[in-house]
């Protein structure tokens, strides 16, 4: 199933590692009410409030993690006045655990980050191998899976030499969430580090690090085609679950199992086709209305808790499986959200451009309303003033709408394709149409990440904008056309909204000349990056979405695959499918790379464009 932002899965909830185990026998709601009970009737401003502040701000994380912002933030406050070092740490980490929770990754790192400076000077190692591990999960979150090795093994060799048994087993597991989620999985290494940890979570009576090692095995069984076993583990984890009465686990229950039963219903994997063929019509549209009642569940669960990064890939699950039953309208509606979602959490650029337009809007609406109120004052003056007078005001009044005219109709074109824009113009709905032979371009900065993380927002949004600037100037030359950026990456497409009889051709040269630019290509402040691009051909459907905001979009195989063709790529190379080689005619020269495990595709032979 397609996955706009792969799901940590847990990996996050080995933050529990933050925070000190007071009142351990109660669980959610309960202990956080009991906590602020605590706090109401303590008066004394000294280190056991700063622990409470903390306490309560860890057990928030799971229910509303910005009401453990702020007791987090009061508890920090209150520690620096005492010059608590303790207090600030941990007080910083479990600050720092809400923020991720939020989706505020820049500032949840920050936190992290100052908390581990201050333990490694005070030498405090429980508190480094904390903050270390959870700064791990951060990257893990981020896939920078180099750097959450690096850091969650320097985890577990502190708490191996603290004999700490619990910090022992949360970091075998994220190594195992790190194994199962890097590309291509290491499945087996995954399992092997999990039933590790989960032998020294039952040793020691661990609820919460049973639950979660329970759902990361079941992941894997479902990354391995064994669904059936997933969906047992699952019903195990769900035991547990009951025992916590948290919010965020119930939602990860819903989520994992809607993702299984639907993977039952439709993977065609080489290793599970014989599987899927013995299911009758009856039970795959079992297993499908399934899967959607446990991932609407798993929505409605993520809401009350502002949830937002879990619910992205669960709406284009939803779509999926709506799409795979027939239901196209719901699935476009779906697919619609998980998409705006996508924007909103994880890509300032987009988030930029949005309040631009926002903006733009606002201020043509109050140049419309003077523009209106000008048209009425005018034409009671036209009444009273003569010939030339009346003609001039007139003319000017008809240059004022003009011109507000065009630069409406030059918003839109800045949005939309010119002839999707005249055909929304004339309120032809909905815009929905199917090329046959369009081929999709994805370039993605290779580790933009780590390029990224020590500079400031408006560097990085000047990188970004010169870097943009210059694909664009090839696509224009190759005739492409530009769907989208999300955070570092650039799609485009030849052959769409126009058909094109060298569609292919252009997309070849297009992404040519954009690998040989990128051999000189330097950033605004001298730094050299490289990039990844993946191209895949065929048929696609495209069309408009949204009422307020449009936007016009891509679906299909061709489109997945393009993009797993980038993710899967080369540094600095060009990867495309064996079809697009079929298509190219031998009119490019081309290299076998040979064959690549694709996520829902299985074993794939891929080319190199040269």
């Amino acid at each position: 199933m397609k996955k706009i932002v792969l799901m940590t899965l847990f990996s996050g909830l080995f933050f529990l590692c933050t925070i000190s185990e007071v009142l351990s026998q109660k669980q959610g709601k309960e202990k956080v009410d009991s906590l602020i009970e605590r706090l109401d009737h303590y008066k004394a401003d000294d280190s056991l409030k700063v622990d409470l502040y903390r306490d309560i701000s860890f057990e928030y994380y799971g229910i509303d993690p910005g009401k453990g912002i702020e007791y987090g933030e009061k508890g920090v406050a209150l520690a620096e006045k005492l010059n608590y070092r303790n207090g600030i740490i941990f007080c910083l980490i479990s600050t720092g655990v809400c923020n991720w929770a939020s989706s505020n990754f820049p500032k949840a790192l920050d936190l992290l980050f100052k908390a581990l400076r201050i333990a490694e000077a005070t030498g405090n190692k429980i508190a480094i191998a904390k903050a270390t591990g959870n700064i791990g999960n951060i990257y893990a979150d981020q896939k920078n899976y180099t750097r959450a090795l690096e850091y969650y093994k320097k985890a577990l060799a502190i708490s191996e030499e603290l004999n700490d048994t619990k910090g022992m087993a949360r970091k075998l597991g994220n190594i195992g969430t790190i194994y199962k989620e890097m590309i291509p999985p290491d499945q087996p290494m995954a399992l092997e580090y999990y039933f590790k940890a989960l032998k020294l979570y039952e040793q020691i009576g661990e609820i919460r690090g049973i639950l979660v090692t329970i759902e990361n095995i079941s992941w894997v069984y479902s990354d391995q085609s064994k669904y059936k076993e997933a969906i047992a583990y699952l019903g195990k984890a769900k035991e547990f679950i009951d025992k916590t009465g948290e919010l965020r686990w119930v939602m990860y229950y819903y989520g994992t199992t809607g993702e299984a039963y639907y993977k039952l219903a439709t993977d065609t994997t080489a290793k599970y086709r014989k599987t899927l063929n013995s299911l009758s019509k009856k039970e795959r549209e079992k297993s499908l209305s399934l899967s959607l009642g446990y991932l609407l569940k798993a929505i409605a669960t993520a809401k009350q808790i502002k949830a937002e990064k879990q619910m992205i890939d669960w709406y284009g699950d939803i779509s999926e499986a709506y799409k795979d039953l027939g239901n196209w309208e719901p699935a476009f509606k779906y697919a619609d959200s998980s998409n705006r979602l996508f924007y909103q959490v994880f890509t300032v650029e987009n988030k930029i451009k949005i309040e631009t337009l926002d903006a733009k809007r606002e201020t043509e609406v109050k140049e419309k309303e003077i523009a209106l109120q000008q048209v009425r004052l005018d034409k009671a003056n036209i009444q009273r003033v003569a010939g030339a007078v009346g003609l001039i005001l007139l003319i000017i009044i008809i240059l004022v709408i003009y011109l507000a005219r065009r630069k409406s109709e030059s918003l839109l074109l800045n949005m939309l394709p010119a002839k999707i824009a005249r055909r929304l113009k004339k309120k032809e709905k909905p815009i929905a149409d199917m090329f046959e032979n369009a081929a999709v371009v994805f370039i993605d900065i290779v580790d933009f990440t780590g390029f990224a993380k020590d500079k400031d927002p408006h560097s990085i949004i000047e990188m970004l904008t010169d870097f943009f600037g210059r694909i664009d100037e090839l696509s224009d030359i190759f005739g492409m056309e530009k769907i989208k950026t999300i955070g570092d990456s650039y799609m485009a497409v030849s052959g769409v909204p126009e058909p094109s009889a060298d569609s292919i051709g252009n997309a070849a040269r297009f992404a040519i000349r954009c690998r040989d630019m990128m051999k000189e290509y330097k950033t605004p402040d001298g730094q050299k990056i490289s990039v990844r691009i993946g191209i895949d051909a065929g048929q696609v459907i495209a069309g408009v979405i949204g009422e307020k905001r449009f936007s016009y979009d891509l679906w299909g195989d061709v489109v997945n695959t393009a993009s797993r063709m980038e993710a899967l790529g080369v540094e600095g190379e060009i990867q495309i499918t064996e079809r697009f080689v079929k298509k190219l005619d031998g009119t490019f020269t081309t290299r076998e790379r040979g064959e690549i495990e694709v996520k829902g595709q299985g074993l794939m032979k891929t080319w190199i464009l040269s």
